[in-house]
């Protein structure tokens, strides 16, 4: 048997995370349909006896009917290549989702319900198991309740929901569950969306195999590096899985020493170079560090325009500390070289390095303010995170 395996598109997302503008969110939207695309077409092509799809493809809130009409044209080119869906907690099965209130191509299956349905595929050969959820928050959590009965059939689970053990501490979990107690005997594979992270669940070895294939492309910096969806051959007793790339831009975040560059062209030469660090092109976030003459970062969005071509989307963050001689200025009999006095005994006698960044920088916005330059104070709280 072969199966593709894909969850957490999230189609129509807004991108209010990352931070993008309305024209870069645009661009993103169009990327991942774009990506849902070719695993379609491939699953087709391979091909593979079923397209398993555990959650989150859109998103429920946000999901225009021009999604829906290019995700019923896309399900219905590629027929009778079944398409096998498990609502999740971002597009649960409810009554005004377009899950039930559209009519699909004949070879789509949506599970509708909080508890385990059976789909049964490849003249019985293969048995897809799976649920929905009915709301943001599952109703019954169907975890651990799944039974098969034992025939010659291949059998695989198809969910949405958050192993207890490998939650990520940031993420809030869903029909949480263990994975020992998520197997039935005669299981070949569970494959799982929520986590966007390519994540494989240890099982009981020789028994069965559990997966998240993670999101196909990243939704934000927090996303960051290669994603995947998964292609997966079942023969017997053995089961091969294999990562595939999928993403058409990847998500990335570089901090740059600016301390040795002279000119506002070192700074866009050494930019160009973070670009060709990979193959697809980069959402970018880069955070300018060390001390430079203002004149380097006086025009960050020029720069950023400059590089429009070398980057899917760049995002510049200045926190860098201008060139100065503090203890000239310490030496002025004014209010100014009281201020930068004191830092600069504060700065000497700091505990660790964390603090003395914290304070040189408070020490720089104090100077610009000072002078009547620009000041970006969000600038001194990122670098009191990095401590």
């Amino acid at each position: 048997m072969r199966l593709i395996h894909t969850a957490d598109v999230h189609l129509d997302a807004c991108f209010a995370g990352a931070g993008l503008s309305a024209r870069a969110a645009n661009r993103r939207r169009q990327s991942l349909r774009d990506v849902l695309d070719g695993i379609v077409r491939r699953a087709a092509e391979w091909p593979a006896d079923a397209l398993l799809i555990a959650g989150d493809l859109f998103e429920h809130e946000r999901v225009t009917p021009d999604t829906v009409a290019f995700l019923k044209g896309l399900f219905d080119s590629v027929r009778p290549l079944p398409v096998i869906i498990a609502p999740g907690n971002h597009d649960p099965y409810v009554a005004a989702s377009p899950y039930a209130a559209e009519s699909w191509p004949d070879n789509v299956v949506i599970f509708r319900r909080p508890s385990w349905e059976s789909v049964c595929l490849c003249e019985g050969r293969l048995v897809v198991h799976g649920f929905a959820f009915d709301g943001y928050e599952i109703s019954s959590n169907p975890f651990g309740a799944l039974t098969l009965s034992s025939d010659a059939a291949v059998h695989v689970a198809l969910g949405h929901g958050s192993e207890r053990a490998h939650q990520p501490p940031d993420g809030k979990s869903y029909a949480p569950f263990d994975a020992e107690t998520a197997f039935a005997p005669s299981l070949a594979y569970f494959a799982l969306g929520h986590f966007h992270r390519l994540t494989e669940i240890p099982v009981a070895a020789g028994r069965w195999r559990m997966m998240y294939s993670g999101a196909p492309e990243g939704h934000g910096f927090d996303e960051s590096g290669e994603h995947v969806y998964l292609e997966v051959e079942i023969d017997g007793p053995d089961l091969r899985i294999a990562p595939v790339t999928s993403d058409r831009v990847r998500y990335t975040v570089h901090m740059l020493d600016v301390s040795t560059l002279a000119s506002a062209q070192d700074l866009v030469d050494n930019l160009r170079r973070l670009a060709t660090q990979i193959v697809v092109p980069q959402v970018s976030r880069v955070r300018l560090d060390g001390s430079c003459a203002p004149s380097l970062v006086s025009d960050l969005r020029a720069i950023e325009d400059a590089l429009a071509n070398d980057f899917e989307y760049l995002a510049i963050e200045d926190a860098t500390m201008p060139t100065e001689d503090f203890d000239e200025l310490a030496r002025d009999p004014t209010s100014l070289g009281a201020f930068v006095r004191r830092l600069n005994e504060e700065i000497r006698d700091a505990p660790d390095p964390g603090r003395q960044r914290v304070l040189e920088r408070a020490r720089a916005i104090g100077l610009a303010s000072h002078r009547g330059h620009a000041v970006e104070i969000a600038s001194l709280h990122a670098g009191e995170g990095r401590s």
